[in-house]
């Protein structure tokens, strides 16, 4: 599991997950709560139907995306098609379940029939982001092949100036699975939710999944209505930006993907320095790493370093 980045000492700086650095302060001192709901059983019925009129649409709390598509495999017994260096969770549980995984460049590009489409928005690891209007031309192609697409909106809440899309960038035909492990931080607690216009996924969830924590976590989430993602995300948009005109890149997605001179001695020199950026080889790039925007002191430590190997 050490691939998907993160296996690293506590005390160490990690750049290789892209999750929010800012912690909510809503969940903090939470014990005496936590406590009383972990002596019994946790049902989560109540607050799944909140967060639903908050999102706007149907949805179904899981474990996370990953949870997520574990459940979409044993509700659809299509083949799968995804593009190359794409989450590997996506192809690995497809395989689990017996299917053909498909691997293209581009999923948009492509035609397959009778398939699951999957689509992550940004593009991991190159932070390719898809307009409202190329989402609407894939997931309505995908439809008409009698496919169903499939689009992961883990990283989302990153992107600037798109208000409310969890209510508008749903689709018709399309399922939908969202983490608030990368925007909120927490990468520890496995929350999230999907949303499933075929209605057949939910049957398949296993029980008390997301746990007292889980549900602790979105109960308070839901109090919090939004002010922490909209403080947080502002001062990261500020350091990406700083970011990208330190280094003469235009990302808009909370991770960057560079390629680098030494890569070996490089990942050596941040190690050195109890710092971690994710190996991008595990995408197919050689040449590249792909770090996450932190706080502005964090980033400093790592650009002084960075700068050398550009």
């Amino acid at each position: 599991m050490a691939e998907h980045g993160g296996n690293i000492p506590l005390s160490w700086t990690d750049f290789s997950i892209s999750v929010n650095p800012y912690y909510p302060d809503f969940f903090r001192n939470y014990e005496n709560e936590l406590s009383a709901l972990s002596q019994r059983y946790i049902y989560f019925e109540d607050i799944e139907k909140n967060l639903g009129s908050i999102v706007g649409h149907e949805v179904f709390l899981t474990a996370g995306t990953t949870e997520t598509l574990y459940v979409l495999n044993m509700a659809f017994k299509n083949n799968i098609v995804v593009e190359n260096g794409s989450y590997s969770e996506y192809e690995r549980t497809a395989q689990l379940f017996g299917k053909k995984v498909f691997k293209v460049d581009s999923v948009v590009e492509s035609n397959f029939k009778d398939c699951l489409v999957f689509l992550n928005n940004p593009k991991n690891p190159t932070g390719r982001f898809y307009t409202y209007p190329e989402l609407k031309k894939f997931t309505e192609q995908t439809v008409k092949n009698n496919s169903i697409p499939v689009i992961d909106d883990a990283f989302m809440d990153f992107i600037p100036d798109i208000p409310e899309w969890e209510k508008n960038w749903v689709f018709n035909g399309t399922i939908h699975m969202r983490t608030y492990t990368k925007s909120y931080g927490l990468a520890g607690i496995r929350t999230g939710y999907f949303i499933d216009p075929y209605k057949k996924m939910h049957r398949f969830r296993p029980p008390w999944s997301i746990g007292s924590i889980g549900r602790l976590f979105i109960q308070k989430l839901i109090l919090d209505d939004g002010k922490f993602l909209k403080a947080s995300m502002q001062k990261l948009n500020l350091e990406r930006q700083r970011l990208n005109e330190l280094l003469g890149t235009k990302f808009i997605s909370p991770f960057f993907l560079i390629k680098v001179k030494e890569k070996t001695e490089l990942l050596e020199k941040l190690a050195q320095n109890h710092m971690m950026v994710r190996d991008a080889y595990s995408f197919g790039l050689k040449d590249h790493i792909r770090f996450s925007v932190k706080t502005p002191e964090e980033n400093n430590r790592l650009i002084r370093i960075l700068t050398a190997y550009i």
